[in-house]
């Protein structure tokens, strides 16, 4: 397969979301407060520790907050930004190299990814920055939002049709369902704490693992597999 463009989830695929270190307490403590039994503490711990790995409303739908959990880590989240540089994966030098004209698509509140990204400094990386950002006002009256449209509008800026696509990320509820329900071809980066999606076209451990997919061998490979279905 000829691919020409490659699509980059941001969160646990380039950065670990981590690396914020504490700025997600007070959100995390909005919420618990907001919570009045309504969650065990265990339940509860557990739908704060996947703020880390989706987005927060996704989250919060899930885990059947209530609106006033929902309305208490919204208020907070919000408002949040990255101030400080950040470091990503030890190997984000390798995007670079990836012989392919590359997108960077993120979901969550905008103040705060489009500060994670300029804190990490990847922006002349890609041809383009695009924000599925939760908290955009058109959210508010119930619009839809998710990842496929912006992977669309990219196909259709670089006139290339899905199979020509790979989307590369760590989540099954976001980025890898939108790359598969579009047809284009998926790659889980399995960083960390990311759970294994057996769905996944491609599964890597990194950004080595996209640059040897790529290579003559990994296509030959690649194309050797049946069929998805």
């Amino acid at each position: 397969m000829h691919y020409a463009v490659a699509i980059f989830d941001l969160d646990n695929c380039l950065l670990d979301a981590r690396a914020v270190g504490p700025l997600f307490e007070p959100a995390f403590e909005a919420i618990r407060q907001a919570n009045r039994h309504t969650l065990t503490p265990a339940v509860l711990e557990q739908a704060l520790h996947q703020c880390w790995f989706t987005a927060f409303d996704l989250v919060a739908e899930r885990y059947r907050f209530t609106p006033a959990m929902r309305a208490a880590g919204w208020q907070q989240f919000s408002q949040m930004q990255v101030r400080a540089p950040l470091q990503g994966y030890p190997d984000i030098g390798l995007l670079s190299r990836i012989p392919l004209r590359r997108y960077l698509v993120t979901s969550g509140f905008r103040r705060l990814q489009d500060s994670k990204i300029d804190a990490l400094g990847i922006r002349p990386w890609f041809e383009q920055v695009l924000i599925d950002a939760i908290d955009d006002p058109q959210d508010k009256v119930g619009a839809l939002h998710g990842k496929r449209p912006l992977f669309e509008q990219i196909l259709a800026r670089e006139g290339c049709t899905p199979q020509q696509a790979l989307v590369i990320g760590d989540n099954p509820l976001s980025e890898l369902a939108a790359g598969r329900a579009l047809g284009a071809t998926t790659v889980q980066t399995v960083r960390p704490g990311v759970q294994p999606w057996e769905l996944a076209d491609h599964q890597v451990e990194g950004l080595e693992g996209v640059l040897k997919l790529l290579s003559p061998a990994g296509q030959r490979q690649a194309n050797a597999l049946p069929a998805r279905a």
